[in-house]
């Protein structure tokens, strides 16, 4: 819904808590994603049904939709709503089907449908995986090894999980540190302006990210398609 629509809910404290920001490609996009969402998702679990005269007023909305939510447990439930720490704090978020693969690094409640994956994990620094993500090996792994769809991509739990991702040793961690710090500096500057030209740092990355796998000049350039 529109935050329009949400506010003619006159939603109370309760219901507004089950309010979640809805993120699309619109706000989503490689390395950096807007916080600025401009919708909003109603995120009941399976259980809304017993109890969904607490909220009366999402009650009243979704009882329009009666006969288009036919799912296990609509209306007022989600099906198969998934774990909601997915969607809070640090996290990486990429479009599962994609002409080249996008990236996106938040730290802020981020509400996506199945149109996107989202990882999460503590083991490694979250900015230096989006840049490594986000380079142009990686773009050349998924299209000979991960899965396609025509001519695009389609990444999925098991391409991502098979990215053979070099171990972080004393000797390559200030390539690491570099990547971390320009990707850093590619959200600073899209947050400042969201259509700030950063491919110079991109490009560096790739370049990083070329030594990080120890490529020869031969495969450099069969990488960059030459």
């Amino acid at each position: 819904m529109s935050k329009e629509e949400k506010d003619k809910l006159n939603l109370t404290k309760e219901e507004n808590e089950i309010i979640k920001p809805y993120y699309t490609t619109e706000e989503l996009h490689k390395y950096y994603g807007n916080p600025d969402n401009k919708l909003w998702i109603i995120y009941s679990k399976s259980d809304m049904n017993k109890k969904i005269s607490n909220y009366p007023n999402i009650k009243r909305h979704l009882d329009i939709f009666k006969e288009i939510i036919t799912s296990d447990f609509g209306p007022y439930g989600l099906h198969r709503a998934r774990d909601e720490s997915f969607f809070t704090g640090e996290k990486i978020i990429s479009l599962r089907k994609c002409v080249s693969p996008c990236f996106t690094y938040t730290d802020f409640d981020c509400y996506v449908s199945q149109t996107f994956f989202i990882i999460k994990t503590k083991r490694i620094n979250m900015k230096y995986l989006t840049g490594v993500l986000n380079s142009k090996v990686i773009a050349f792994w998924l299209w000979h090894k991960g899965k396609r769809q025509g001519n695009n991509f389609q990444i999925d739990a098991e391409p991502l999980l098979n990215i053979p991702l070099p171990p972080i040793t004393p000797a390559n961690q200030p390539i690491v540190s570099k990547i971390e710090e320009l990707v850093d500096k590619i959200l600073v500057a899209k947050k400042s302006n969201p259509q700030a030209d950063t491919s110079k740092w991109e490009r560096e990355i790739d370049r990083l990210v070329y030594g990080l796998y120890e490529l020869t000049e031969e495969e450099v350039r069969i990488v960059e398609g030459e």
